[in-house]
């Protein structure tokens, strides 16, 4: 009978601490897999810690961290260990000023079919929370470099630690990353969600210069950005793009903004758009309302429109949308 690995055995028993976390044998097992030489074990131990909220491991969860860091992440393959580590403490609000700063200019490529990657970035961006989270008074400087990033995933987490910190100087930098690109979309996109959420009003014109750019991915950021704004002010914006919009796609992404701003009037519009349009596009307008499906009253209303146009399309999509309350 051939015998399990030894890696495969503790990580058996780390998952089996599940069940009773914060139990003394549980928080010695623990302890003692912080301790050990392998990353995975470390980073299984850490998630653990960090999935139930566990005091008291911070200085085993430090000393792994700076274990892993001191051999420049050789034995720590694919960052895992670390990055565990990091987002534990961030999840935990431990002020660990050192592991985050070590982590958040932390590089680590590793080979890879396509040539070499970096596992590091998620590293990263945990650690560009957890400055955050503790208030560091330098944070900015840091996101800054990190907004420049090499990765875009990288670049990504920047704009999500920058909504995250609430200062007004983020607004600053993502208005200039807007305006100077970035040739990853995901990334222009985590930009404007960004900004929607930390200038929600202060946002609204700016993201509006974005509705007609010629980058389709660029125009649906825009537009999902502003109807997560919530602002008054957007709903004429993405209005008046309805109105020009005949892209099937690009309305599908309008009715879902104009229905994400969660205001009286917004919903208005789109129930009179339900009446008005096409098949098709009362169909993509029902499918952005379904997030409202728990809404009785407006589930009945909507349902009359499908009932008195008398559409075979319009109905499949109604039930499509609208089947699960």
């Amino acid at each position: 009978m051939a015998k399990s690995h030894p890696v495969e055995g503790m990580l058996s028993s780390l998952h089996a601490l599940r069940a009773a976390p914060a139990t003394e044998a549980a928080r010695a097992e623990l302890t003692k897999a912080l301790g050990s030489a392998t990353n995975l074990v470390v980073a299984k131990a850490a998630g653990i810690i960090g999935e139930f909220s566990l005091s008291g491991f911070e200085p085993e969860l430090e000393r792994a961290f700076d274990r892993f860091m001191a051999k420049s992440g050789s034995t720590d393959r694919g960052c895992a260990a670390m990055t565990a580590i990091a987002k534990t403490l961030y999840e935990l609000g431990v002020a660990a000023q050192e592991v985050f700063l070590r982590g958040i200019r932390h590089v680590q490529r590793e080979g890879s079919y396509s040539g070499s990657v970096d596992t590091a970035c998620e590293l990263r961006g945990f650690s560009a929370l957890g400055l955050v989270r503790m208030a560091y008074r330098e944070v900015m400087i840091e996101l800054v470099d990190l907004l420049a990033d090499r990765e875009p995933q990288a670049r990504m987490a920047a704009a999500r630690a920058i909504a995250y910190s609430g200062r007004p100087e983020g607004v600053l930098l993502l208005r200039l990353k807007l305006l100077t690109g970035d040739k990853e979309a995901a990334v222009l996109e985590e930009c404007m969600s960004a900004l929607a959420r930390l200038d929600p009003r202060g946002s609204v014109v700016f993201l509006g210069r974005f509705m007609d750019a010629s980058d389709e991915g660029v125009r649906s950021a825009a537009r999902l950005a502003l109807g997560e704004s919530r602002q008054p002010e957007a709903l004429a914006i993405l209005r008046a793009c309805w109105e020009q919009e005949f892209d099937i796609e690009g309305r599908q992404t309008l009715a879902l903004a104009i229905a994400m701003l969660r205001l009286p009037d917004a919903i208005e519009y789109l129930v009179s758009l339900v009446g008005q349009e096409t098949v098709a596009a009362a169909a993509v307008v029902i499918e952005a309302l379904q997030m409202y499906r728990h809404d009785d009253a407006l589930r009945a209303r909507v349902e009359e429109i499908v009932t008195k146009r008398g559409e075979a399309g319009l109905r499949r999509a109604f039930e499509v949308a609208w089947a699960s309350k």
